[in-house]
């Protein structure tokens, strides 16, 4: 019998993001953004953006149009690839829930930020959702 142990960086983090907005119709339009977005961005082929060098850190013409067209000016073009990543997003009234094994939530915290809304973020390893204090 083999016994393999690898180690690494990599950890999950099994992240809690949750956007309380101030009005449902707040959170349906961030919910609709972040649809935009992505798909804009995987079109871009963003996700691979983290490996590239600074100098190709740039934003695509239809990306330009698209951020301007929502009036979002706070994400750089490093913040796009966290859209594309593996994630669950789910909307219930004016709240927004994302979850996610990834570290960088940043863009999700931006744009729920910008819409006004007050945000949560903690690890479901910690509180898990079923508990009281999720």
């Amino acid at each position: 019998m083999r016994i393999w142990n690898g180690y690494g960086s990599e950890h999950s983090m099994n992240l809690v993001l949750i956007g309380r907005f101030k009005r449902a119709q707040d959170a349906d339009k961030v919910e609709k953004d972040i649809d935009k977005l992505s798909a804009q961005a995987l079109k871009d082929d963003s996700y691979s953006i983290s490996f590239a060098g600074p100098e190709d850190h740039r934003f695509s013409d239809d990306m330009l149009s698209l951020l301007r067209s929502l009036n979002l000016y706070s994400l750089g073009p490093a913040d796009l690839g966290q859209l594309v990543s593996d994630h669950h997003l789910s909307r219930e009234g004016d709240q927004i829930t994302v979850t996610t094994d990834e570290a960088e939530v940043s863009a999700f915290v931006k744009l729920f930020i910008e819409a006004g809304a007050k945000v949560e973020v903690f690890s479901s390893h910690d509180y898990p959702s079923d508990s009281a204090d999720a």
